[in-house]
């Protein structure tokens, strides 16, 4: 896997949201369903926080791989869906040009599915010198061994092969600042973090101002979905 020039920052990076599409999703068995929603959705809502561009793709969408997840859609109300004919999302001018219009070197992609979805474009991109982060647990297969060897294939080919979490921590890099992001979407889209934070909320001398700093006023301490 190919050391970085430098780390993510909210300033040099570009998210790439290749095909997820609510077909795809019913048929990449890979990981749970809910637990792949919840990485795209956390995903998605790091870009949102730190304000960084988001490219959103779709293939064949009156298809069976269907339309883009409504959830994103909500997201990203103002980011126009490409639809593209080219399987390779990098080979389709329109998707590629708007990668370019950025101005970025560091590309961080997800997509459904990993193997061809998030791969393909990913090692086109490397090829044209870009630097290559794949999020690859915001990404499915039809099952783990093909996750496996796609996960082999790109280290391979020099990408940076990361989740959703990691990127979100260096997006973050100083809590004192962002520890409000990471607060709040840890809490919304990782189980064990939601426990251990209401947890906290609950025994803490300092809730209230950790409630209070992190924007939290709903009951439980913690609502299930925050804006």
């Amino acid at each position: 896997m190919t050391l970085p020039n430098s780390d993510l920052t909210p300033d040099n990076c570009v998210f790439m949201m290749i095909d997820h599409q609510v077909g795809l999703m019913q048929f990449l068995s890979s990981i749970d369903p809910l637990q792949l929603k919840n990485n795209i959705v956390g995903h998605a809502r790091t870009a949102k926080a730190f304000d960084i561009p988001v490219i959103m793709g779709t293939s064949w969408p009156t298809g069976p791989n269907g339309p883009t997840m409504p959830e994103l859609k909500a997201i990203f109300p103002d980011v126009d869906v490409i639809d593209r004919p080219f399987v390779n999302f990098w080979k389709d001018e329109a998707s590629r040009s708007a990668v370019e219009a950025t101005g970025r070197k560091k590309l961080v992609i997800s997509g459904l599915a990993t193997e061809v979805c998030a791969a393909f474009p990913a090692i086109s991109a490397l090829r044209d010198g870009y630097e290559v982060y794949v999020v690859i647990d915001a990404c499915a297969d039809f099952n783990p061994m093909i996750t496996e060897v796609t996960t082999q294939r790109l280290a391979a080919a020099g990408a940076i092969v990361t989740t959703w979490v990691a990127v979100l921590a260096e997006l973050a890099s100083n809590t004192q600042e962002n520890g409000l992001h990471i607060g709040r979407l840890l809490s919304d889209h990782m189980g064990q973090y939601y426990g251990a934070m209401n947890n906290f909320l609950g025994i803490a001398p300092n809730a209230e101002e950790i409630k209070t700093g992190l924007g939290l006023t709903g009951h439980p301490p913690i609502p299930a979905i925050l804006e």
